[in-house]
């Protein structure tokens, strides 16, 4: 009995203090289903900070960054030169467990949010996120050019974006942000990381999801093609002959 109350003592002691702020998120949706035809959409993330009854508020305010990864997959960034009149590719970077959709929403720059470190560790931001590659090619020292092409290409196609007004404070302790969700976005789950800051320093972090998933005709062909790949090749084969049968019955000339 001693002893247990001699560990109760200093758990109590010297136990994890309680934290001074905590969040509270929700998604308008946590489920996102498209079609053939989509343009695109938004979720809507509400949230509110909570303080406990001995905390006042930051004297320099508060930051929210809001960081939404999609599906994670295998990228090879290849480079082109032109050797002999012809156009080859020359070098490659093949980038592992990459996001395929990164998203920044935050109240200000990311540069302003931390310092770089902070955002490394976190991966906040574009220059903050980790882009292991397990292919060094033929000019290691080039990675990082090679790291600046996929950041490029895949912000001019909208799939890796910052947005510093994207999270707007409705109060000092309410804030609302909108997820976009472009009309190319990957299937999968995307997982969303909610951060508190302020002055620099992570305050508190919580985590969320959403998927976004195919639905009607579309789904059906990608359902098929996954779980059933001998039959849907077969298939594909077959209309591929017949729509080029069909095709040389109406344009023949007799």
């Amino acid at each position: 009995m001693i002893r247990l109350a001699l560990t109760l003592v200093a758990l109590i002691a010297f136990g994890p203090a309680a934290r001074a702020e905590a969040l509270i998120t929700s998604l308008s949706t946590h489920r996102l289903q498209i079609t053939s035809n989509f343009v695109g959409s938004e979720i809507v993330l509400f949230g509110s900070i909570e303080r406990d009854s001995q905390t006042v508020a930051r004297s320099g305010g508060y930051d929210m960054a809001v960081v939404v990864r999609g599906p994670r997959a295998k990228v090879i960034t290849r480079r082109k030169d032109r050797m002999f009149g012809i156009w080859m590719n020359t070098d490659a970077r093949e980038f592992v467990e990459v996001p395929t959709f990164y998203a920044l929403l935050a109240n200000k720059p990311a540069g302003e949010l931390a310092d770089i470190d902070v955002r490394r560790r976190q991966q906040i931001g574009l220059y903050g996120i980790a882009l292991p590659t397990s292919r060094p090619g033929t000019n290691p020292g080039g990675t990082v050019h090679f790291r600046e092409a996929f950041l490029r290409i895949n912000q001019a196609k909208g799939l890796y974006r910052e947005n510093p007004t994207g999270v707007t404070f409705l109060t000092p302790t309410l804030f609302r942000a909108t997820i976009p969700v472009v009309a190319n976005t990957p299937v999968g789950t995307f997982d969303v990381d909610i951060y508190l800051l302020s002055g620099g320093v992570i305050l508190a972090r919580e985590s969320t999801n959403f998927e976004v998933t195919k639905t009607g005709f579309e789904a059906f062909v990608a359902n098929s093609a996954r779980d059933h790949g001998v039959f849907y090749g077969l298939a594909a084969a077959a209309m591929a002959l017949f729509t080029g049968w069909a095709a040389s019955v109406v344009f023949r000339r007799d």
